[in-house]
């Protein structure tokens, strides 16, 4: 197909369409503001309570009516531009709006931006310090925003308000979700369900382990949506080694596929044998952790015993994408550096709440490498497919895969390129974009008041490019999204 017969196909999305979408989402966003503000009531956080009220309002005055404007005959009827549009914008409205909240903090407008857009992304890098002593309410503030953040404003709104439909489906699988026939709402009920099942798991688990129920909440929140932000600044170093593995667990147990937990009831423990990414997922945590424990002991000195438990903290962290960490990352040697930015870029499960490119890919790589490979000792008209777990890897998911692969590198080599020009040391810059990118949350120190307001823009960029996988924002950005000609009601 030519360029330009391809224009002629091309049609806008249609603002009443988004517009109505995002209404919705606008009014779980102001329910999602009711717990900190009830928090902060209750602490006596006056000025944070205020904003969050203020915030939840405002959220509802304007939800309600432009929620209005998109009429129920269109439900079904969502184009594929309009649904990337609504979820690349859904996490930066959601982001924006926590601004003026993180604001009662004392951080500044960018630096409360960032705060805000790492929460919601579930990315972990923060600029705040003196977290020990820091408002409760802050902080539950901050753990609250990644919690709903790692579960997903998507599927919140599908499973709270939008009904049934085409258009809630299409919705759901901009984020990666993989549908059954049982319809888009009960998908995003099941998944909702499992969520906060481990969470409620998460917190027993890791208040038993020995912390206070606060200080478990904190912790557990942040965990299961392997989001990092941490009450401490010392994250996981101060707390008893039990603590610290109930943690990593819960972390391990959120970067396994959502989906997957509702189906063992029915289909028992045989279900795992059918999910190679699970297979992965712990073969990949091994090999991170290992590498990292014999670079600490060969380069550092480190005793085997202390490198091969800061290896697994480490490990289990960055390649579920989590963010806590036992010891700075500013501190571990270069080759270390390499390696957890290579855990991090390939991340946890397709439908958990892990970052990264996701483990399927990788896999798919990996299977089409082996397939070429073997195409050089057979016959030539010999027909080979490349499969993973018995099931074909089709045209299309290899496609998904490379595009996913060049906008990653894309984003990676221009925000990298920002931090060098602004004077920025290389690997800690390399560090720190991939970080970001990979919603991940370990830090080479960058991250801070002290760091250029350009280059804090840049990783809250790279937060959201990274949280919808590119695709959806640059569909936001690409003006044919908006002045195409537009589809006949």
């Amino acid at each position: 197909m030519t360029e330009r017969a391809a224009s002629t196909l091309m049609r806008a999305a249609r603002l009443h369409v988004v517009a109505g979408t995002l209404g919705r989402l606008l009014m779980v966003l102001a329910v999602l503001c009711i717990p900190p503000a009830l928090a902060a009531w209750g602490t006596a956080s006056h000025e944070l309570a205020i904003r969050l009220t203020v915030t939840a309002a405002a959220l509802i005055l304007v939800g309600w009516p432009v929620s209005r404007l998109r009429p129920v005959r269109t439900d079904s009827d969502i184009q594929w531009n309009e649904a990337l549009a609504v979820t690349g914008l859904a996490f930066v409205i959601a982001a924006l709006v926590m601004v003026w909240p993180m604001a009662a903090a004392g951080l500044d407008r960018v630096d409360a931006l960032l705060e805000a857009t790492s929460g919601i992304t579930t990315t972990g890098l923060t600029v705040m310090r003196g977290l020990d002593e820091a408002d409760p309410a802050v902080l539950f503030l901050r753990a609250w925003m990644q919690w709903y953040g790692g579960l997903g404003i998507a599927v919140l709104t599908v499973a709270l308000i939008m009904r049934h439909h085409a258009s809630a489906r299409r919705l759901l699988e901009t984020t990666g979700e993989q549908l059954t026939d049982a319809g888009a709402r009960a998908h995003a009920r099941r998944v909702f369900a499992v969520y906060f099942a481990l969470t409620l798991i998460a917190i027993g688990a890791v208040w038993m382990s020995g912390l206070a129920p606060f200080d478990a909440l904190l912790y557990a929140l942040p965990a299961v949506a392997t989001g990092g932000f941490a009450p401490s600044d010392q994250s996981l170093a101060g707390l008893s080694g039990p603590t610290v593995t109930v943690i990593l667990l819960v972390c391990v147990a959120a970067a396994v596929s959502l989906p997957l937990y509702s189906r063992l009831p029915h289909r028992g423990l045989g279900a795992l044998k059918d999910e190679p990414e699970l297979i992965a997922l712990f073969a990949a945590i091994l090999v991170t952790a290992l590498l990292l424990a014999v670079i600490a002991w060969s380069s550092s000195g480190v005793p085997w015993p202390q490198a091969l438990a800061q290896g697994f903290v480490h490990g289990a962290s960055a390649q579920t994408d989590t963010g806590f960490s036992a010891v700075s990352v500013s501190e571990l040697p270069a080759a270390s550096q390499v390696v957890l930015m290579t855990s991090m870029s390939v991340g946890g499960c397709t439908g958990s709440t892990a970052g990264g490119i996701k483990l399927i890919r990788l896999l798919i790589i990996v299977r089409l490498v082996q397939l070429a490979l073997r195409r050089t000792a057979i016959a030539e008209r010999a027909v080979l497919q490349a499969q993973i777990s018995g099931s074909r890897i089709e045209a299309p998911m290899v496609t998904a895969t490379l595009q996913l692969l060049a906008l990653w590198g894309m984003v990676l080599l221009v925000s990298w390129l920002a931090f060098l020009m602004l004077g920025q040391p290389p690997l800690d810059s390399l560090f720190e974009v991939v970080s970001a990118t990979a919603n991940a949350g370990l830090s080479s120190g960058l991250t801070s008041t002290e760091l250029h307001p350009a280059l804090k823009l840049v990783l809250c960029a790279d937060m959201l490019f990274g949280r919808v996988e590119v695709l959806a924002l640059l569909v936001v950005l690409y003006p044919p999204t908006w002045f195409t000609r537009r589809r006949n009601p």
